[in-house]
Order: structure tokens, then C-alpha cells, then sequence
């Protein structure tokens, strides 16, 4: 007759072992199936092509959607995109109901926020319609009504007028160049991309830049809850203007 007690300690040890490895195993599975922490991104939904295009209130296409993306990549962090109206997207931030807003620059936000280093650049134009009359200089518009975002703020033309501009609101800066376009207005304030992206894509229409009124360097802000991310996203846009990542984001929408 033979003992049975060392079978039963090498079956308890077995039976040990497996529970070792299982948990070994959820450990890895857990890991792997973990995610990153968050990015979140504002997605300003007064934005035209070839900024962003939404749908659905989803980034589908975008310089702005493309540096988030990269952004959030370098940091190691998932991006999770905000579409929001652009008089809520300072307050969302400032207010740590949104992390990062590209493409803007501290006089057109009046919130209290984190800024990067400016590592973008646009250029602010009037665009005129095929029937506007000839203007030489900023001051010639003061009394037409030009073609503005809704929300969007213009301190260089309140300044040049030395009054508030006769604005006429749309959603977006592709509404404003539709319009002009149709003869709805004589003039549009935007952004020379803008223009440029609209008249690639409707090579036909009669629209043309006559005024510069400002050139403007941009970067982003950040949430003061997200102090902690400034130094290394700084670092992030130093490393992808250095290996030409932002040279090469830029020239898909040119």
C-alpha cells in the first residue's frame, strides 16, 4: 500500500504553481490591454479645411487633428478630441475641462492658461468678392461690413478702425469664403491658408487677397491643471520641428 500524502503535496504544488502562472499571465494580459492616460484636445468647431474638417462632431481631416496626433504621441498619450465652439474652447481649457488648444496665441484667448513655445504660423487677410471695390488700406474698410467668425476676435482691425468691426457672422471661414463667392458680401476677414485651401478646391471662384492685416506666430495652450506636461510637450515640439514631422504635417494640406 502506498502513502498518498506526497501525491497530495505535489498536486497542492501543482495546483499552486498554476495559480502563479494565471496570475502571472492577467498581469501581462492587463498590461498589454491597458491604455495610455488621455490627451484632451480641443477641436474648435468654427475651424475650416485645412485646419479641421468635423464630422459629427469627430475629427475626420485636419492640420489640427494631425498635430494632436502627434502631439499626444510623442507624449505617450491617447488623444481624445473635444469639438467645441470657439468662444467655449479658452474657458474649457482654462477651466481643465479640456487639456491643449492649438493654433492660437495669448491675444485671442482671455483666460488664464499655460502657453507653449510658438511653433506655427498663419497670416490674417481681407479676401474680396468678385465684385468689391478697389481698397488700399485697412482704414478704406471701416464702414463696409465684413464677413467674420462667430466668436473669433480681432484686435489688430478694432485697433486699425479704432471702433468695433461691422461684423457678419457665420459658423466657420468656409461659410464666410462661400459667401463671398456668391456675392453676399464684398469683403471677408480670414486666413490666408484658408483662402488659399478654398480656391485649390473651387478654382473658378472670382475670390482674391487684398489686404494683409496681420502675420501671426501660434502655439498652444495649456490647461494650469496640466502644468506638469508643459516642460515635456515643449520638448515634444522641439523634437518634431527638428526631424521635419511639422515640415512634413503642413505640406499635405498646401
Amino acid at each position: 500500500m502506498t502513502d498518498g500524502f506526497p501525491n497530495g503535496r505535489r498536486t497542492a504544488r501543482q495546483r499552486w504553481g498554476r495559480l502563479v502562472l494565471t496570475a502571472v499571465l492577467a498581469s501581462w494580459v492587463g498590461a498589454a490591454s491597458a491604455e495610455p492616460p488621455v490627451l484632451r484636445i480641443v477641436a474648435p468647431a468654427n475651424q475650416s479645411m485645412p485646419m479641421l474638417r468635423l464630422e459629427g462632431h469627430r475629427p475626420v481631416d485636419g492640420v489640427l487633428k494631425d498635430l494632436g496626433e502627434l502631439l499626444a504621441q510623442r507624449l505617450g498619450l491617447s488623444p481624445v478630441f473635444i469639438a467645441l465652439p470657439s468662444k467655449r474652447a479658452g474657458p474649457a481649457v482654462a477651466s481643465g475641462a479640456a487639456d491643449l488648444l492649438c493654433y492660437v496665441k495669448p491675444e485671442w484667448l482671455d483666460v488664464q492658461v499655460l502657453w507653449t513655445q510658438s511653433f506655427l504660423s498663419g497670416t490674417g487677410i481681407i479676401a474680396a468678392g468678385p465684385n468689391a471695390p478697389p481698397v488700399s488700406r485697412l482704414h478704406d474698410l471701416r464702414d463696409e461690413p465684413l464677413g467674420t467668425v462667430l466668436g473669433y476676435r480681432y484686435p489688430v482691425i478694432d485697433q486699425a478702425f479704432n471702433q468695433a468691426i461691422r461684423r457678419e457672422d457665420v459658423a466657420d471661414a468656409e461659410t464666410n469664403l462661400r459667401r463671398l463667392a456668391l456675392g453676399r458680401l464684398h469683403f471677408v476677414v480670414t486666413d490666408r491658408a484658408a483662402l488659399a485651401y478654398y480656391l485649390k478646391a473651387n478654382p473658378t471662384a472670382a475670390l482674391r487677397e487684398v489686404l494683409e492685416v496681420e502675420h501671426y506666430q501660434l502655439g498652444c495652450a495649456l490647461s494650469p491643471g496640466k502644468a506638469d506636461l508643459l516642460q515635456p510637450l515643449n520638448k515634444a515640439i522641439d523634437r518634431i520641428q527638428l526631424d521635419g514631422s511639422v515640415a512634413k504635417l503642413l505640406g499635405r494640406y498646401r
